[in-house]
């Protein structure tokens, strides 16, 4: 890891801005090298950790990010600009709803780490803009352990709580997916989209 990418993690982790777990970040480079994911949509910019570590250590060739926290997409676009990654990592300051509904490109694979209790309303326009054969890797379905019911749902998370269950419902018993759900980081979802949605 460079001092530029220790900086990152650093500030991520003073200002409280959420940073992709290593080891989840490990398997996402190796899905992505392992599946040959050409083109990549990450959905939750943050600041611009996940989409360099992409960048840096992935065959890929162009990646799109999502981000509609204008601070958040400040820094990451000086972050992008530091790693000297512009020609290679596009941002888009953007409700991620608002780009997947009118989205015309297609992408090899889709990193879903934004809002988490939208993951199921996204998924029917996300298998519009997935190639098949393309996969959706999403991140913290577990979400500290609330989902598989080691914790309680705090009061606050009651909703998000049950749009996750909602959307491993989705990806997991609809034959157009096939899924797998790991224990790594946070809880990691690895849907393949085998056939094209109608």
């Amino acid at each position: 890891m460079t001092n530029l990418d220790k900086q990152i993690k650093e500030y991520g982790k003073n200002h409280n801005v959420p940073i992709t777990k290593d080891d989840t970040l490990d398997f996402l480079c190796q899905t992505i090298n392992k599946e040959n994911a050409k083109q990549i949509l990450e959905i939750g910019t943050a600041i611009a950790f996940g989409s360099i570590t992409m960048a840096e250590n992935t065959s890929c060739e162009h990646i799109d990010t999502l981000e509609k926290d204008e601070q958040r997409f400040k820094i990451a676009n000086e972050n992008i600009k530091n790693h000297a990654l512009q020609s290679k990592i596009s941002t888009y300051l953007t409700d991620a709803m608002d780009y997947i509904k009118n989205c015309t490109k297609t992408y090899d694979l889709i990193y879903l780490d934004g809002p988490k209790g939208q993951y199921v309303n996204y998924l029917p326009y996300l298998t519009k803009i997935l190639k098949v054969g393309g996969v959706i890797v999403a991140d913290n379905l577990y979400f500290h352990g609330m989902v598989t019911g080691e914790i309680p749902v705090t009061k606050g998370c009651r909703s998000m709580i049950k749009g996750l269950h909602k959307y491993i419902e989705q990806i997991t018993t609809n034959p157009i997916f096939e899924t797998q759900i790991l224990n790594i980081g946070d809880g990691v979802g690895v849907t393949k989209l085998k056939t094209a949605c109608k």
